[in-house]
């Protein structure tokens, strides 16, 4: 299931402050290496609201580490259950320490300041306060590609600065589906209705499918808490508003324990 298309959806708020900086952070290294000057700046403004705790969200950085150590309590739980995936359980908890120890390094904290202090990323967030999400005030569209020329200024020592948050990410979005079966359920006339165990405390759902389904427009919409998940299944097709799938789908789900 490696080329599945995965949905994340998640049941907490430091959940949440992860996915919003996991997402944040794959956007901005993308528009790096494509070379996006928009999308770049875009990412770089969201990932500052999630870091920095603005825009209604909580500040993130306090709730990932949170999350690496509650990752490592529960790996450390999984190793005492299932003493044959002890030795590779004990290589990802010295990687997670690494991360810890890496978090608390200066490059993060003037990865912060880089965010609130750089003039075209304070400009564009400030746009984005009033819905002006070109830059048009700021006549962004005029110029920002011929700004964007000197990258190894702002983009490289940027993504230089935010090297160690992004791998630690990285492992801890990989490590949350390493330790989690896959169920696979059916969506009947679109669908379904998910009710976690309450003995168990879940921070995530993950809804996987193919990559030929959604290329087809199918795309999950979820809505719900800890208790109970309903999801809706929709096609968008270009050029139509959201329709809502009737036919019954097959599709796959995870519920990650980390809370």
């Amino acid at each position: 299931m490696s080329d599945w298309v995965r949905f994340t959806f998640a049941l907490n708020a430091r959940m949440q402050a992860f996915v919003d900086v996991r997402d944040a952070l794959f956007c901005l290294d993308d528009a790096r290496r494509r070379e996006d000057d928009f999308a770049w700046l875009q990412a770089a403004s969201d990932l500052r609201a999630s870091l920095l705790g603005d825009m209604g969200r909580k500040a993130a950085l306090g709730e990932i580490v949170g999350l690496l150590d509650s990752l490592q309590t529960s790996l450390g739980h999984l190793a005492e259950e299932h003493p044959s995936l002890a030795p590779s359980i004990r290589k990802a908890c010295n990687r997670l320490e690494h991360h810890l120890n890496a978090l608390q390094q200066p490059d993060l904290s003037e990865a912060s300041q880089f965010l609130v202090r750089d003039a075209l990323i304070s400009q564009y967030y400030n746009a984005q306060k009033k819905h002006d999400l070109l830059g048009h005030k700021q006549c962004l569209p005029q110029f920002l590609s011929v700004l964007g020329s000197d990258r190894g200024a702002r983009v490289e020592l940027l993504h230089k600065l935010l090297t160690p948050l992004l791998e630690a990410v990285e492992t801890m979005d990989q490590m949350f589906n390493d330790y989690v079966q896959w169920q696979h359920r059916k969506a009947v006339e679109g669908s379904d209705k998910i009710t976690p165990d309450r003995n168990h405390h879940y921070g995530l759902l993950v809804v996987g499918l193919p990559r030929g389904h959604v290329a087809s427009g199918l795309v999950p919409d979820m809505s719900g808490n800890h208790r109970v998940i309903r999801i809706r299944f929709q096609r968008w097709v270009p050029c139509e508003p959201p329709e809502e799938v009737k036919d019954s789908v097959d599709y796959a789900f995870m519920l990650v324990p980390i809370a």
